[in-house]
């Protein structure tokens, strides 16, 4: 989204940085959840790696020792069981910020109110990006459109009536609507 495409639609400077307040606000949101993700991901990482250090070391001097060795039979199960729980925490992470981030791109007004109607049961992360979302989107935009920015790009046909500061009180209807449907008040 940039400046010059609102100004195109007979957006007002103001207006232009009210939406544009709103875009990134949105954006700063996602970015917000990536960088959490990452830093979680990150530390459940370390985490993982001191502790197959811990056990690895114990093991080499418990080689004779029966009840040590048993103590790191156990250790080494809660690890394995550990390390596969930060496995699913980090490929859920990933899941949903990618979920976010493309339900960003789809230019939902509401990021959180469209995924809360996205069955995330039908989500797949592939190796070729998410499956399953992209129908979810495509029903969402026809059935509840109100959830997502108008995309029209073609602006060539548009017509405007009376004077678009509103000086002669033609247009005031169109663009009360047009503030409406932005959310902005007058």
């Amino acid at each position: 989204m940039k400046r010059e495409e609102l100004r195109d639609l007979g957006l007002s400077d103001e207006q232009v940085s009210k939406v544009m307040g709103m875009h990134s606000a949105e954006l700063n949101d996602v970015r917000a959840n990536l960088q959490d993700a990452t830093s979680e991901r990150d530390q459940l990482k370390k985490q993982l790696e001191d502790n197959d250090n811990e056990l690895t070391k114990l093991r080499d001097s418990a080689k004779d020792n029966e009840t040590l060795q048993k103590q790191l039979d156990d250790l080494q199960g809660k690890f394995d069981q550990s390390k596969q729980d930060s496995e699913n925490t980090i490929k859920t992470l990933k899941l949903n910020n990618a979920v976010d981030l493309s339900i960003a791109k789809s230019h939902a007004r509401n990021t959180k109110a469209v995924k809360a109607l996205i069955d995330m049961d039908k989500v797949k992360m592939t190796d070729d990006g998410l499956s399953g979302l992209d129908d979810q989107l495509s029903s969402l935009q026809e059935s509840d459109s109100y959830l997502f920015e108008d995309q029209h790009n073609d602006t060539s046909n548009s017509t405007h009536k009376g004077n678009p500061s509103g000086g002669n009180g033609e247009g005031t209807d169109d663009r009360a609507a047009f503030k409406a449907a932005l959310g902005l008040k007058d």
